[in-house]
């Protein structure tokens, strides 16, 4: 079950993937927060790539970015990421 700051951070994470604005301050290590930044662009780019029928050869690159940023992510802060 996600706790509230969880649910929080998923919220603002799909509002930000899907190009809304997003007016707020996170807080938490150096390392977490440069490898929810990278996830954050990477998962973005995903969605532009999808919406735009990109080729399957780049889909697939950036998945495999996001797999690992997303891995990195959950060992860095123990988050499961859901997006």
């Amino acid at each position: 079950m996600m706790t509230q700051k969880e649910k929080l951070l998923h919220n603002i994470a799909a509002r930000y993937i899907m190009s809304e604005d997003v007016d707020i301050e996170l807080s938490g290590r150096p390392a977490e927060m440069d490898c929810l930044v990278s996830l954050l662009e990477v998962s973005k780019r995903l969605k532009i790539q999808l919406d735009d029928n990109a080729s399957f050869s780049a889909i697939n690159k950036t998945l495999k970015e996001k797999k690992d940023l997303t891995q990195k992510f959950e060992n860095l802060s123990g988050i499961t990421w859901r997006l």
